[in-house]
């Protein structure tokens, strides 16, 4: 853990640039001496201990991306729910309308 604390301070910005990172060098994975394998196992362990140094941030993530999520069904609700209002209005209006020619 102790090697990942100076990412620590950039939060989970810094964890796009890892995962980046590392599909740059897979690419020059035939200079090294190591198995596919071998390098999957250092980029899992290297995220790992990342999000383990900052579990409040991930659950943050989480929750604040649900919270998101659940205000935009709500506002679009909202909006369904104020159109179907708006309809029936009207049509009220014009069956007045109706009734006060005949």
């Amino acid at each position: 853990l102790a090697d990942m604390k100076p990412f620590y301070q950039w939060k989970l910005k810094v964890l796009p640039l890892m995962v980046k990172w590392f599909q740059k060098a897979s690419a020059c994975q035939d200079y090294f001496e190591e198995s596919v394998d071998v390098f999957q196992r250092r980029e899992l362990s290297a995220m790992y201990k990342f999000i383990r140094g900052v579990p409040m941030l991930v659950a943050d993530g989480f929750w604040s991306q649900q919270l998101k999520q659940v205000r935009v069904k709500k506002r679009n609700f909202e909006e369904v729910e104020k159109k179907q209002l708006l309809a029936l209005l009207e049509k009220k209006r014009k069956l007045e309308e109706e009734e006060m020619q005949v």
